[in-house]
């Protein structure tokens, strides 16, 4: 299963909630008024009232064995609720709810988790409804220094001053999204709603601050480019420094697209949000859930055990991820060799201290590395435009792209591949007459594998042909270079091999002979958006 949220917290001193309320707000959500009681260890199903499919409902104490010397835990409780669809495809969605005590502290962590048959539907990330009632139960909800807000928080100009302080905190442990104002009285009506929605969904995980026009025009004087304005909104990262060069890591979604299509930014918002909480680590405490876990007894039945076809799915992309593996080991071999014949060559030159000076990121350049996809069509946005242009619908699914295990590699790798495109487009103005599979296969320091495996420069016969599967490749570009808005992209990048029907690609249109000069990316997103003869 994918896990799309996860919010955790504490509360300390003698009014902290403890196991008791916690399980009552847990069971008034979860029984959803039928009257019933939970059972410990047992589980309880029942077709839920409003008619969206069935509901089980589990709750149980961590055993005394189970809670060991962990940290100090004196106690600890855990329920979940799996609703599943009724209708096809099936669907299900696990909510997890783990309390916590210590000697002073109640620690709260609450996770959702999605499995669906329908690999291609849009999953819409949001807190449980449950997470209201727990962070309502606890007098003051922590983690770490960020208080855990169930409202938004109203800003002034006179207020600035300490909000800059609280962004430039390297300790602060959650996002602030941050909606600036306008002077216009109903878009500020509107951007008071859209903040409204944001909150609701991104509670537990985020902290959302609403800006009049005056305190706007406060933070811009601030903080410069680093600020937001004119009804924009900016997710401000945790442990990312208020640094020019890290612009890109706080992520800013302007008015206009806001205007043009609300809920998918609002989506994305979220989707940012809860991306940052789904890799924090949990506080060490938890460790008691995993003991019980470990000794409850596993039954061997058929869909545990899997499978034959599954087995040997797993086999196949297990293979391929070696090759993958072998690949990159390749790659850097060959990377470190044309360092050091640099080395030796600047040697030669008596001007070897540049190699030296060169070695790390200033903090002021294209940066080496990014965080996930999203960051990488972020970094893309903000350094790579005179070549490279990623069109604004280019991105299409990418919540499991982003949360996923391999996220860090994929993102790193679809980062490469931007700077490779850009390096390439740059290259034709200067002279360079070849195609980009050329210019790769030339070994420049920023070249993506020339090799069937990463790279197609166009798609079978049978994908051009098909209707349904070409329409699929009719993507969006500037309208520079077409004038409908939409040309075929039959040029990819295969980010991963292995990762299933996840695994990302990007699809460009080489334009460096046409009126614009640059690569167009009209796609990034999973395979299996990209249907073909193996589909």
């Amino acid at each position: 299963m994918s896990l799309v949220y996860r919010a955790s917290w504490a509360d300390a001193g003698d009014d902290r909630p403890g196991i008791d309320p916690c399980r009552r707000v847990f069971e008034q959500w979860a029984l959803e008024g039928t009257g019933a009681t939970a059972v410990e260890g047992e589980e309880m199903q029942f077709d839920r009232p409003d008619g969206r499919g069935c509901r089980t409902v589990r709750v149980a104490d961590v055993s005394a064995e189970g809670l060991g010397d962990t940290d100090g835990v004196t106690a600890a409780w855990e329920g979940s609720v799996a609703d599943e669809s009724t209708d096809a495809p099936r669907t299900v969605w696990v909510t997890t709810v783990r309390v916590a005590l210590t000697g002073s502290d109640t620690h709260i962590c609450v996770e959702n988790h999605v499995e669906t048959e329908d690999v291609t539907r849009r999953v819409s990330v949001g807190r449980p409804r449950v997470v209201d009632g727990l962070v309502a139960a606890c007098a003051r909800p922590r983690l770490g220094n960020s208080l855990v807000r169930l409202d938004t928080v109203d800003v002034n100009a006179d207020g600035i001053e300490l909000l800059v302080t609280f962004l430039e905190d390297e300790a602060r442990s959650l996002p602030v999204i941050v909606v600036s104002g306008v002077d216009d009285e109903v878009r500020a009506a509107g951007l008071a709603r859209i903040a409204d929605r944001i909150t609701t969904r991104a509670r537990g995980i985020a902290t959302v601050v609403v800006l009049d026009a005056d305190a706007t025009r406060a933070f811009r004087d601030r903080l410069d480019t680093l600020a937001v304005w004119d009804g924009a909104i900016r997710v401000y990262a945790p442990g990312a420094p208020l640094a020019p060069s890290q612009a890109y890591r706080h992520r800013y979604y302007t008015s206009m697209l806001l205007e043009s299509r609300e809920s998918a930014v609002v989506d994305r918002i979220l989707y940012a949000a809860a991306t940052m909480s789904t890799r924090r680590p949990l506080h060490q405490v938890f460790t008691v859930f995993e003991r019980q876990s470990s000794q409850r007894p596993t039954p061997l039945t058929p869909e545990a055990m899997g499978g034959g076809l599954v087995h040997l799915d797993q086999e196949l992309e297990l293979e391929e991820l070696r090759e993958e593996l072998d690949s990159v080991h390749v790659q850097l071999n060959q990377a470190k060799g044309h360092l050091d014949r640099l080395r030796l060559a600047l040697a030669e030159r008596q001007i070897h201290t540049l190699f030296w000076e060169t070695e790390f990121d200033p903090g002021d350049s294209v940066p080496d590395v990014v965080d996930d996809v999203d960051g990488a069509i972020l970094a893309a946005r903000a350094y790579l435009t005179d070549w490279l242009e990623i069109h604004d619908d280019a991105e299409r699914e990418l919540v499991g792209i982003n949360t996923g295990a391999q996220a860090g590699v994929w993102g790193n790798t679809t980062w490469s591949g931007f700077r490779a495109l850009a390096a390439y487009a740059e290259a034709r103005s200067t002279g360079f007459t070849g195609r980009f599979w050329e210019w790769c296969d030339q070994g420049h320091p920023l070249a993506w594998p020339a090799t069937t495996k990463k790279l197609s420069m166009t798609e079978s016969e049978s994908v051009r042909t098909n209707r349904k599967w070409a329409a699929a490749r009719h993507l969006p570009v500037s309208t520079d270079v077409d004038p409908s808005g939409r040309v075929f992209m039959w040029a990819h990048l295969k980010i991963a091999e292995g990762g299933g029907d996840l695994a990302p690609r990007v699809y460009f249109y080489d334009d460096t002979r046409g009126e614009t000069g640059k690569v167009h990316v009209g796609f990034v997103g999973p395979h299996h958006l990209m249907p073909n003869t193996r589909s």
